[in-house]
């Protein structure tokens, strides 16, 4: 393709101009881009992570409303759409839904909510990224509008330039050339031809085009002689600058450079903040006495392997410690290096302080020691704790059976020997004697009972729950055969667990649940289980008088009893066997109730084959 001279100039400089701005434009848009999404994916991981840690609590306890603070707090913020808080057990705890926050791409993150060791709930967040990305956009839009401005003034000065710089003297170098070749060497010449540049070359073949040419070439090259020396002023004058900033911000930081002499052991060059590091003038560095001086006794070997050892190219580091002025001990990190060059060879690197750092270092040591210690202190203490439990199960099971059998034996023949002379009112006392020691040795039994559990072995296998409740259930109502108790019970309720162990923590549910539906109109118990997040959890329900979950964390404490009925609420030791027997398979127990509307008792019991 032909192109005249003034158009191939006008494309050459609009491509050279709106090209680079073109390529950083979009490589800076790739990175607005980049930037935006990680700040997006880096805000939204930390508002999941304060929702899960703020989460924890509400979860545990069951309130939604000590959580709807927070959750209100995390929905200030316009990016984020919706929050889910779901409880395992229950389903959704807690939502937040703004729709019409919707403007780009939705981004959702959810992540798993633990308390003490046990998976409890849910957190998710849907966050937009309209917002940021239109931003962008906006952006984009302005940088499209600046290069078209920018095109269009660059257009119009270039041919503008063209013009009064390029054409019209060509074409007045044109008419010239045709008089020189007449002799007319003081006429102007006049060219004529379709390329400017072609009908100047050919008028340039005379002499006197020649000669002009020279002499228009000389000029250009003074012109540049004079350009270029301005330039290289303005290099020096920049790198005398560069040189003074790289001095400023080596001599501001808290790295110190040095430079040695390793014939001499004594530094010919040694940064300001050597003076502060450890007190000294900086002329007494400049000693050659200075590191047999200065530097630590321990540690001097390490001069010697520094000065006459290392001779290699390879850079060397070592930890030592200097003398300070005012005696202290200051630690440092040496990295060296030799130099080999025109002027000799010479030592040059860099002093770090890491003080702190080695002091922490020395503290945490003491603190592992410590801890150490500690651990076999605790250990020991526990063997000890350990022992004393058994003394005083076998105690308990001797010392305090003997005088409870003894009283009882008294009563029987007080009964039997006096029986004729005892009134009404003697009677009483003597069978509130017999029922009072009754429940004595009762309570000595379940102690014994939840102090074997905490020592027993576990000895797994596969287990139906559903046929050991059945089991139960027909005990209980063998002893109270007038009660009328409707059932829910699945066919089959498979497990892996100890038949003994959880036989025992059923029996206890169950007892509890029949004991307070006693009062009840159509009293129902209900045992089935529900797969939640991949865990299965039991439950054992009924419709009884229930509890207040104000007094929920003194349910499994032994000997703690919420309620009381006609029947009598036993021990109250019967949820903290059931506790400890699911603790003892590693699972949790929690339960879920209103006054007035019955009980749920939540357990599992994790199959340690998964």
């Amino acid at each position: 393709m032909k192109l005249s001279l003034r158009t191939a100039l006008i494309l050459a400089t609009l491509t050279g101009l709106l090209l680079p701005a073109a390529i950083a434009g979009f490589f800076r848009l790739q990175a607005q881009y980049g930037d935006a999404r990680a700040l997006i994916k880096r805000d939204h991981a930390r508002i999941v992570d304060i929702l899960v840690l703020g989460m924890q609590e509400p979860l545990w306890n069951l309130s939604p409303e000590s959580g709807r603070p927070l959750l209100e707090s995390v929905m200030s913020d316009e990016r984020v759409v919706r929050i889910v808080v779901s409880d395992n057990a229950l389903g959704a705890f807690l939502t937040a839904d703004r729709p019409e926050r919707r403007s780009g791409q939705l981004h959702t993150l959810t992540r798993v909510v633990n308390k003490q060791g046990a998976q409890i709930g849910k957190v998710s967040v849907e966050f937009d990224d309209g917002p940021v990305f239109s931003d962008i956009r906006r952006e984009q839009r302005q940088t499209i509008v600046a290069v078209l401005l920018q095109l269009a003034v660059s257009l119009g000065l270039i041919l503008f330039l063209l013009g009064s710089r390029v054409v019209r003297p060509l074409a007045a170098l044109s008419r010239q050339s045709k008089r020189l070749a007449d002799k007319q060497l003081d006429e102007p010449f006049i060219w004529r031809r379709e390329d400017e540049l072609g009908e100047l070359g050919h008028s340039l073949e005379t002499t006197r085009q020649s000669l002009k040419a020279l002499i228009d070439t000389l000029e250009q090259k003074n012109l540049q002689l004079e350009a270029d020396l301005i330039s290289r002023r303005h290099i020096e004058s920049a790198l005398r600058a560069s040189q003074d900033r790289f001095q400023r911000l080596v001599e501001s930081t808290r790295v110190i450079p040095w430079d040695a002499n390793p014939e001499e052991w004594r530094f010919v060059y040694i940064g300001p903040q050597a003076e502060g590091l450890l007190g000294h003038p900086l002329a007494t560095w400049y000693h050659e006495n200075f590191l047999t001086t200065y530097l630590h006794p321990n540690d001097r070997h390490l001069a010697y392997q520094l000065f006459t050892e290392a001779r290699n190219d390879a850079p060397v580091e070592f930890e030592l410690r200097l003398l300070a002025r005012d005696e202290r001990t200051v630690w440092v990190q040496l990295i060296a290096e030799h130099r080999h060059d025109e002027d000799g060879h010479h030592l040059q690197g860099f002093l770090i302080d890491i003080t702190a750092r080695k002091e922490a270092e020395l503290e945490l040591e003491r603190y592992r020691n410590h801890l150490e210690e500690g651990i076999e202190v605790r250990t020991r203490a526990l063997a000890a704790a350990n022992h004393q439990l058994e003394t005083l199960s076998q105690s308990v099971s001797h010392d305090l059976r003997s005088p409870l059998r003894t009283m009882e034996g008294y009563v029987e023949v007080l009964l039997e020997d006096f029986d004729e002379q005892l009134d009404d009112r003697a009677r009483n006392y003597i069978a509130r004697m017999r029922g009072t020691l009754r429940h004595m040795g009762s309570l000595i039994d379940d102690l014994l009972t939840l102090s074997k559990l905490a020592r027993s072995e576990v000895r797994r296998q596969e287990l139906d729950l559903a046929q050991v409740a059945r089991d139960i259930l027909e005990e209980l109502h063998a002893l109270q055969p007038d009660r009328n108790v409707a059932l829910r019970l699945p066919s089959a309720l498979p497990t892996y667990a100890d038949p003994k162990l959880v036989r025992v923590a059923l029996y206890n549910l169950l007892d509890n649940a029949w004991k307070f539906t006693s009062e009840a109109g159509q009293p129902e118990i209900e045992v089935d289980c529900a797969t939640v997040n991949g865990q299965v959890v039991f439950h054992v329900k009924d419709n009884g008088i229930g509890f207040d979950m104000a007094h929920v964390m003194r349910l499994f404490l032994p000997f703690q009893r919420l309620q009381q009925t006609e029947e009598g609420s036993g021990n109250g030791i019967g949820l903290a066997i059931a506790q400890a027997i699911i603790q003892r398979h590693d699972g949790r127990v929690w339960a879920k109730s209103t006054p007035g509307n019955g009980a749920t008792f939540y357990f599992t019991l994790p199959d340690p084959r998964d």
